[in-house]
């Protein structure tokens, strides 16, 4: 290496240059650019060892034997049993450098694949999700989701858009739009475990959503519950999934969902179902004629579909749906712990599992949002009159007028406005009391606490009153309160202030600069 970047230096190569040539680092380059070939020598002496040169043996068996080893478990076989805890970094460095040396290149485990046999006709319908974003027509992107189906014999296919994520109730309604589409149902249903479709695997015995389940029973059909991180069971409709994506969305505008629809359904009978298939070199609509004759009839639910999902009602009485809160009834969490609801033309019915109605909402477009009705809180009216009518009964009709006005004032804290009025009655007395609730209502000071402001108020004054009337009595010796004018003893020459008198010459001089004060002073005395 030295050899030559020298060698290339003196043949007017630039560093970044020889850099590139000889594909190494910049720095190599510059630590070696104006090494001399005696430094280079002593260089070369210097042995440099490395932490792990002592495992060297130990690890390049181990690559050796087990291909597939990682840098990460070569650190943690170090640790287990030689106890050396190097970081993982300068493991992964030296393994990298061992596999270039002795050319051992890491082995992959690949998956062995098997041809699966076709299905007979109406026996298997595979299913799918996908999304794309697309650009809008008001501008700005829009993810595009959508189910795809395919019937395994013929592959033919369908499916349905919208531009929000798919519910267990969007599924099942897919799927009866699919029914439909296709003329009949399928023995089988092979899908992934999504969480609208299922719930738990449960060793076999599959645990569905209660919409998806529903569907299944009154539909009659099975399920073939793909495995986990398993595309490849399903890969026929994975393949559909991405014709959809390549062909159909691709450099399409989104419009809204029922446009996309209309047009999806008119590329399916275009293109999706009337091009020849690599595969099985038929075309999906011709295959499909034979296919359709084994699919079972329609069933009645098919036909009309169920647009209604269970929901449990929360603890704050409000049931989630796409996202957001509704609201139901005060007290039906006590009453009935799950509801029914159906979405249809932008309302939402909520009704008991035996179809008795509870309530409607318009169904938002937002998301995270409280949607509530004014008559499903708490009658707070109908509380707040039962405190005014046992205030009433215990100070009179009087402090009617005034307790209604607390009452309007303070919505929410009437209930204490009120027991602190009855408090304050208990220790003043009612007369006082009236008196106070008049003055605040002259004033309009609607609050008890300036009721109880005033009683202490005129009660202090009493107090300072009483007092100053005992000090007179004492004082004096006379009766009412009256103020004895001989307690002051205005004769006496020290209870008399006498104001000092200045000389005329002290305002003269102040009036006086000092520069002009004797011809001031001069002139003033002549007038004098």
């Amino acid at each position: 290496m030295y050899s030559q970047i020298v060698q290339m230096k003196e043949r007017g190569f630039s560093r970044n240059a020889v850099a590139n040539q000889l594909g190494v680092n910049r720095r190599t380059v510059d630590r070696y650019w104006y090494m001399a070939a005696d430094d280079y020598e002593s260089a070369r002496t210097i042995v440099q060892t490395k932490v792990l040169d002592k495992y060297h043996d130990i690890i390049l068996s181990w690559l050796e034997e087990y291909s597939t080893l990682s840098a990460a478990q070569v650190c943690d076989w170090l640790k287990e049993h030689y106890g050396e805890n190097c970081p993982e970094r300068t493991v992964s460095r030296y393994v990298k450098e061992l596999r270039e040396k002795h050319n051992l290149k890491k082995g992959v485990e690949p998956r062995s694949y098997e041809a699966v046999s076709e299905q007979p006709p109406g026996k298997q319908m595979q299913v799918d999700f996908g999304e794309k974003w697309m650009h809008s027509v008001g501008g700005g992107r829009v993810k595009a989701r959508f189910a795809a189906f395919v019937l395994s014999n013929s592959r033919h296919k369908y499916v349905e858009f919208q531009s929000r994520p798919f519910t267990s109730i969007d599924l099942v309604n897919a799927c009866y739009n699919c029914f439909s589409y296709m003329g009949g149902i399928p023995q089988e249903m092979a899908i992934d475990q999504d969480t609208i479709m299922t719930v738990s695997e449960n060793c076999g015995d599959i645990i569905h959503t209660y919409e998806f389940e529903k569907l299944r029973q009154d539909c009659k059909f099975s399920v073939y519950l793909c495995r986990v991180h398993d595309p490849e069971s399903k890969g026929k409709v994975e393949n559909v999934v991405k014709f959809i994506k390549q062909n159909f969305l691709e450099n399409r505008i989104y419009a809204d969902d029922e446009i996309l629809n209309s047009c999806a359904l008119e590329w399916l009978g275009r293109t999706g179902n009337a091009k020849v298939h690599g595969t099985t070199k038929q075309i999906p609509a011709e295959a499909f004629k034979i296919e359709r004759e084994y699919l079972r009839p329609l069933t009645e639910a098919a036909t009309t579909g169920r647009e209604f999902i269970l929901r449990t009602v929360r603890k704050d009485n409000t049931i989630l749906y796409d996202s957001n809160r509704y609201s139901v009834p005060l007290g039906t969490y006590n009453n009935q712990k799950e509801v029914e609801i159906q979405a249809k033309n932008g309302i939402l019915s909520i009704t008991t599992t035996f179809g008795d109605p509870i309530c409607e909402h318009r169904i938002s477009a937002g998301r995270g949002m409280l949607i509530k009705n004014v008559n499903h809180g708490r009658d707070r009216e109908r509380k707040l009159d039962s405190f005014l009518k046992h205030a009433i009964e215990i100070l009179g009709a009087e402090t009617e007028s005034f307790l209604v006005a607390v009452r309007d004032t303070k919505p929410r804290y009437t209930r204490d406005q009120f027991g602190l009025l009855i408090k304050l009655n208990n220790q003043y007395g009612k007369e006082a009391i009236l008196h106070a609730v008049r003055f605040c209502e002259e004033n309009r000071l609607y609050s008890v606490n300036y009721v109880r402001d005033y009683l202490k108020r005129h009660r202090q004054e009493s107090s300072q009153a009483g007092s100053a009337a005992v000090g007179g009595r004492i004082a004096g010796g006379t009766s009412g309160g009256a103020i004895n004018p001989s307690a002051i003893p205005v004769s006496n020459p020290k209870y008399h202030v006498t104001t000092e008198k200045r000389p005329i010459e002290a305002y003269v001089m102040a009036g006086c600069s000092d520069t002009s004060y004797p011809a001031c002073l001069g002139e003033r005395g002549v007038q004098a």
